[in-house]
């Protein structure tokens, strides 16, 4: 059902001209990895496929021994670009799905949102809706981190996107309720985030009573200089004292290890709720939920 456009990667190639090519994607995409390979392999360039969980295009392993990358499930990343000459393959999702429209939805303005491999089916999308009387306007893509496409005063939100990850980053970045549409099941269900706040506020007042903060960077698209900058003038300004880390994979044990009890993930938002936000012996914040805790809680955000 995943599209992979072999003319771009011919494109790329021949343009490029690179001797090898290090091909990535996520772990639901490892197949047509291997298909890009073969691609590669057929055009007499040596290919290397990546064991690097890729998490979106603000990571790009430029340090594998390659002229040339080929990062399949992601746009471009809006706020930084390898060095190396990299293509950017969506592999669209190309079933589009049943839509049995909620009586909920009807007679709302909706705003639609998709994630890379589903924002295709927008457009189409909105006049199938449209037919049961639902104004719906495209928005486009959402990130796990980024909701700039999002604009407020709509009835209702509707993400197409698998699994939960996408639509509860919007329930959180809007402090409502959303809805999704799972395009593998044909499903429709509400995303609310009340539960989630509740936890995420909670561990904000803990951090309040912390003396220390870890924040941790990251590298290539994922370092966020002038982030971590800001982060410990506030910081400092609050009577907090700061310690910064750099770390291209975190992993719980990590963590566990850090002498401090408070730890800002400024590399990647997403670590701090899906990855580590049931670590107990921990206060792991995001930098928006950072600024929380630093300057009250009326200022809490999500993500950023």
């Amino acid at each position: 059902m995943y599209s992979v456009d072999e003319e771009k990667v011919v494109e790329f190639l021949d343009k490029v001209k690179p001797q090898r090519v290090l091909v990535e994607g996520p772990p639901g995409l490892f197949k047509q990895v291997e298909e890009v390979c073969s691609t590669v392999e057929e055009k007499g360039v040596e290919c290397f496929k990546s064991a690097m969980p890729t998490f979106g295009a603000c990571l790009v392993y430029e340090f594998f021994p390659a002229e040339a990358i080929i990062h399949l499930g992601h746009f471009p990343y809006k706020w930084w670009r390898p060095k190396k000459p990299t293509l950017f393959l969506e592999v669209p999702y190309m079933r589009f799905p049943k839509v049995e429209v909620p009586d909920e939805l009807r007679g709302k303005r909706v705003q639609l949102l998709a994630s890379a491999q589903h924002v295709h089916v927008l457009d189409d999308l909105k006049e199938v809706l449209k037919k049961e009387n639902v104004e719906a306007e495209v928005g486009g893509l959402v990130l796990g981190c980024d909701f700039t496409n999002v604009r407020r005063g709509f009835d209702e939100y509707l993400v197409v996107a698998g699994g939960r990850f996408h639509a509860l980053g919007l329930a959180l970045y809007l402090k409502r309720t959303v809805w999704q549409l799972d395009p593998y099941s044909d499903t429709f269900s509400k995303v609310d985030p009340k539960r989630t706040l509740m936890k995420r506020y909670w561990k904000v007042q803990t951090a309040l009573e912390e003396e220390t903060f870890a924040i941790i960077d990251g590298h290539e698209g994922q370092s966020r200089e002038a982030l971590v900058k800001g982060l410990k003038i506030l910081a400092k300004r609050a009577g907090k004292r700061v310690r910064v880390y750099k770390s291209l994979i975190l992993t719980k044990d990590f963590l566990l290890n850090l002498p401090e009890r408070v730890i800002v993930i400024a590399s990647c938002p997403r670590l701090a709720l899906d990855d580590f936000g049931d670590v107990e012996e921990k206060v792991v914040l995001a930098p928006g939920e950072a600024r929380g805790a630093l300057l009250g809680l009326d200022k809490y955000s999500f993500p950023w």
